[in-house]
């Protein structure tokens, strides 16, 4: 989920399908957190209490697939140059995030428990968090153990480390510490975008060649996978497995059809910087869904969702813009001092 590489931007007729499948999952995430918000406010949520259903078997799947798809490019590099960029780069988010997500919650949201109990209580809190995310911040904690996990682990046998990964997705142990249970549950599928990508840039290219019979295929899936989610398939093990992979298989294939349709540039923006939506969705988010319903709680309520779905991706992309030559940058670009590797003046800022 980094900026886009010079590689890609060269290539974009073979590649940018990428960032449209990135596009379409933040767009379900931000949907997810809005529909959760709604619901908790309205206690309803429109359109998007059916989407979010249809969505779960490949919203966080086809993220992590996604950030395993290039990891072949990197995984030789000296440790140092790979912890810089596949450790260090999230660690420094999640950091500075868990921050202020703590302070909106406490000097926002009211949350007078934390701050009653003063430094002692906020550092406590601060430390917990950083344990147990709020929010989205469990996909920054997650993915760079995946980084290590699998560099670590690059000796063992491709379909060995696959199997157990699967399996462990398969079997729904729960060990009550997120962490570990994200790592069970979302493993298997970074480990398919490293191992299987030259698959997957097949599967895209196949699509992209045949689209009659890929827009069948998608419509297919698309009946199938609602049936799927209103029996609760979806939710068994092995068969989410298998949901998952066909869900993912789906967003790529329709992400290739579309990938250079011009009307559809704000998707592939929106991919590129995934994460910074990612990072940036949640607190405008909230606010917008709290005023809505303070000062027009009388709005039907797929307009509300729509609003806030676009409200949500939307105002972070408009920031990033907004402070990404000034002082507030550190936001969504890491500084140099929390980097490993020194860089080139040019490159200093490392975007997300």
């Amino acid at each position: 989920m980094n900026s886009t590489s010079p590689v890609r931007a060269a290539r974009p007729s073979r590649h940018g399908w990428v960032d449209i499948a990135k596009g379409i999952c933040i767009i379900a995430v931000v949907g997810l957190y809005a529909r959760n918000d709604l619901e908790a406010l309205f206690g309803q949520a429109g359109w998007l209490d059916p989407w979010s259903a249809f969505a779960r078997p490949f919203r966080m799947p086809d993220f992590f697939l996604l950030s395993g798809l290039f990891l072949s490019a990197v995984i030789h590099r000296p440790w140092r140059s790979y912890l810089d960029t596949k450790v260090a780069h999230y660690a420094y988010f999640l950091f500075l995030w868990v921050a202020i997500l703590l302070a909106y919650d406490v000097a926002v949201l009211g949350h007078v428990e934390i701050a009653g109990g003063g430094a002692v209580a906020l550092i406590k809190a601060y430390i917990w968090k950083l344990i147990y995310p709020d929010h989205m911040l469990w996909f920054i904690q997650t993915l760079p153990v995946f980084f290590i996990v699998t560099r670590l682990l690059k000796w063992v046998p491709n379909w060995l480390l696959w199997t157990v990964a699967a399996a462990a997705m398969a079997s729904h142990v729960k060990t009550g510490f997120a962490p570990v249970d994200n790592f069970n549950a979302y493993y298997v599928f970074f480990l398919s975008g490293h191992f299987g990508a030259p698959l997957i840039h097949q599967l895209a290219e196949r699509a992209r060649q045949r689209p009659p019979l890929t827009w069948g295929l998608i419509a297919l899936w698309a009946v199938l996978n609602q049936l799927a989610v209103s029996a609760g398939l979806t939710q068994i093990g092995g068969l989410d497995l298998l949901a998952g992979f066909v869900g993912i298989s789906a967003i790529i294939a329709l992400s290739s059809l579309v990938a250079e349709v011009s009307w559809l540039r704000w998707l592939s923006y929106s991919g590129s910087q995934s994460i910074v939506v990612y990072l940036g969705f949640y607190i405008p988010l909230t606010q917008f869904t709290r005023l809505l319903h303070q000062h027009l709680p009388g709005l039907p309520m797929d307009v509300v969702a729509t609003l806030a779905v676009v409200f949500g991706a939307a105002v972070p992309l408009l920031l990033h813009r907004l402070i990404q030559n000034g002082p507030l940058r550190f936001l969504f670009v890491r500084p140099g001092w929390a980097k490993l590797v020194a860089k080139p003046s040019s490159a200093a800022a490392q975007t997300v």
